[in-house]
């Protein structure tokens, strides 16, 4: 378990957080055409992702 600050307050996250470089785990993701764009198409090139939850998750 890690611990951030969010607004002054300090959170455990659950799980740890992956080290600053490291390699991200093989993915997948739905393309701007919907069709499957995989991790592969980025290999050796910078990539940052941005994951929030769907606005409807309790």
């Amino acid at each position: 378990m890690a611990q951030i600050t969010l607004r002054g307050n300090p959170i455990n996250t659950v799980g740890e957080l992956p080290a600053v470089g490291s390699a991200a785990p093989g993915f997948s993701l739905t393309g701007t055409d919907l069709g499957v764009v995989g991790d592969d198409q980025f290999r050796g090139k910078p990539l940052l992702l941005n994951i929030f939850p769907s606005v409807d998750t309790p």
